[in-house]
């Protein structure tokens, strides 16, 4: 059954189906969070993923030079080091992409051979800047703030480390399974190996060493960065306040963006990782030959550097398809869209998708390089990305040098069923179960204790039914345990303990 199926079916149990968009509205948020919640619950067989997660090279450069700031201007803006630069540093490895348009971005970067021994420590790099062959970071502890002072206002040579510690796992990941190397054509000198999970606390009791290098046989999960007070997710981005949206002329060829009305949301990303989503805009444009331009804040002035900003566009209605007018109920994700102009204009050197950078403040979409003048053009932007808030890292023991891939499995948060023809991610005879738990909850709200009671007994048999049948594991592992004796006879049976 697809969203509307399921809501239909609903409604026939509740015998309740106001044609009113508040209560569709909250019948699906209660679809969503019945079927979000369940799915996550259990490592069943179709809520789990395998993919390669590849690991940065360790990169290095031992003739960085840091200048001090011009003469008659204030000290280094607040939490940053803005002038650690080298044109070798391009060349060097540190701001090197790999696989997957990856970069060390979030890696921790070491310090040594400064002048002033303050000045050498842990760092970590919030932004690369290609373009200008510039690296600005934070210090990586509880107090991220940086105040280089060259001695005797001279530039200081250092040396630079770079290691990538924590590894930031797919968005949509939610509880880890297993993590192997198996890909023996990129794996290089790794051992082909099942790495094991080791907890924080054992970490602690054992003292596993950060600069231990090697082949990896284990990992440890993070949630955050342990030694860094500061975070995407403590940036949440508002409309209004961190971003506008307004309708301009279109320059050049008379081609515009389709008529409608539109929502767009930004999302603020830094160190390669998304923050959660703003609330919508929403902007009408009702004539020809009009583009959109978008306003946002300069990052950089608030002290933190690599905060760019990346925004989602929705079709809300309005505009007119194949067979009539349509419209959508989801995002689209505008940063798949590719913009040619955007190497130079947005200092983002290998990449030119539309992600506003942190200095800049306002641009204007330009239809000389990107004609979306049509719905269908729309329709080949993505759909909007799980983004649960916050996002898994491993750190893996001993650290890999090498770009190795590791393959991970792993059970997954499902996509929210927004359109009305969206289907759950899971087998067909366990959407039955969505409607169990969704009429329990609203038989609730509708103050009908004792059908709510009846629908949420169903939902447990079901529920049960799902678990026989799609929770067990061939590829679990059962230790059988030893006879039991007692004072007249050994007990003719053994137990199986399931270890998962």
């Amino acid at each position: 059954m697809n969203l509307q199926e399921i809501r239909q079916m609903v409604a026939s149990i509740i015998d309740y189906d106001p044609q009113v968009d508040t209560y569709k509205n909250e019948v699906i948020r209660m679809i969503n969070e019945s079927y979000v919640n369940w799915f996550c619950a259990k490592p069943y067989e179709f809520a789990q993923k395998t993919c390669d997660v590849y690991t940065m090279p360790d990169a290095s450069d031992v003739a960085t030079t840091v200048q001090p700031p011009p003469a008659g201007t204030a000290d280094t803006p607040r939490g940053q080091i803005n002038n650690l630069q080298n044109p070798t540093v391009l060349t060097s490895g540190i701001a090197q992409v790999s696989k997957g348009l990856l970069n060390h971005e979030g890696s921790i970067l070491k310090l040594s051979g400064a002048t002033d021994a303050k000045n050498n420590g842990t760092y970590i790099i919030d932004k690369i800047d290609r373009s200008n062959a510039r690296i600005y970071v934070s210090r990586m502890s509880n107090t991220p703030r940086v105040e280089w002072q060259p001695v005797g206002a001279a530039a200081d040579t250092i040396t630079c480390n770079v290691e990538q510690r924590y590894l930031t796992l797919p968005s949509d990941c939610n509880q880890i399974l297993d993590c192997s190397i198996r890909n023996q054509q990129e794996a290089g000198t790794a051992l082909m190996l099942r790495l094991q999970n080791i907890t924080r606390r054992q970490d602690d009791e054992l003292e596993l060493r950060y600069d231990l290098t090697g082949s990896p046989d284990s990992f440890v999960v993070y949630d955050s960065y342990p030694e860094h007070t500061m975070d995407v997710f403590d940036f949440t981005p508002k409309s209004g306040k961190d971003f506008t949206v307004a309708v301009s002329v279109q320059a050049g060829p008379a081609v515009g963006w389709p008529q409608g009305i539109y929502e767009f949301a930004m999302s603020y990303v830094w160190r390669g990782v998304e923050s959660q989503m703003s609330d919508p805009q929403e902007i009408e444009i009702n004539l020809a030959n009009r583009t959109f331009t978008f306003n946002t804040i300069d990052t950089t002035s608030l002290g933190f550097f690599g905060l760019r900003k990346k925004f989602y566009v929705r079709m809300k209605s309005g505009f007119t398809g194949l067979a009539g007018t349509f419209k959508e109920g989801f995002f689209r994700d505008m940063s798949d869209y590719q913009i040619t102009n955007l190497a130079t204009a947005f200092g983002t050197v290998g990449s030119n998708t539309f992600l506003m950078d942190d200095s800049v403040t306002s641009y204007a979409w330009n239809n000389n390089n990107t004609a979306i003048n049509n719905y269908q053009d729309m329709m080949m932007l993505g759909r909007t990305k799980v983004n649960m808030g916050y996002r898994k890292r491993l750190r893996l023991y001993p650290r890999p040098t090498t770009q190795i891939p590791l393959q991970l499995r792993y059970c997954f948060f499902p996509k929210v069923l927004e359109d009305e023809y969206d289907i759950p991610n899971c087998p067909a005879d366990t959407h039955r179960l969505i409607v169990y738990m969704t009429c329990a909850e609203l038989f609730m709200k509708h103050n009908n204790p004792d059908m709510a009671m009846y629908y949420q007994k169903k939902a447990e048999k079901e529920l049960q039914r799902i678990d026989n049948k799609y929770l067990t594991q061939r590829s679990a592992n059962y230790i059988k345990g030893g006879y039991r004796i007692g004072g007249f006879r050994p007990w003719p049976h053994r137990t199986l303990t399931y270890l998962g």
